[in-house]
């Protein structure tokens, strides 16, 4: 896969995985792309933190959305 490809594949707002950094990048209004990378690099570095936190967002993401 190009680079490219890569980065538009990550700016895209459909869901990757659990669609949790998509979700954060709209409530916190930061860039769709750079909140996946910083995700990415957090997984490769502590993968079963980085998934743990992650999946507990997920969770959590959808009741702030109903608060808010």
């Amino acid at each position: 896969m190009k680079f490219e490809q890569m980065s538009a594949r990550l700016k895209r707002r459909p869901r990757i995985v659990c669609g949790v950094a998509a979700t954060m990048a709209d409530k916190f209004d930061w860039s769709c792309f750079w909140t996946r990378i910083v995700w990415a690099l957090a997984i490769i570095m502590n993968p079963a933190m980085s998934l743990l936190v992650y999946f507990v967002l997920a969770l959590l993401l959808p009741k702030w959305n109903a608060q808010y």
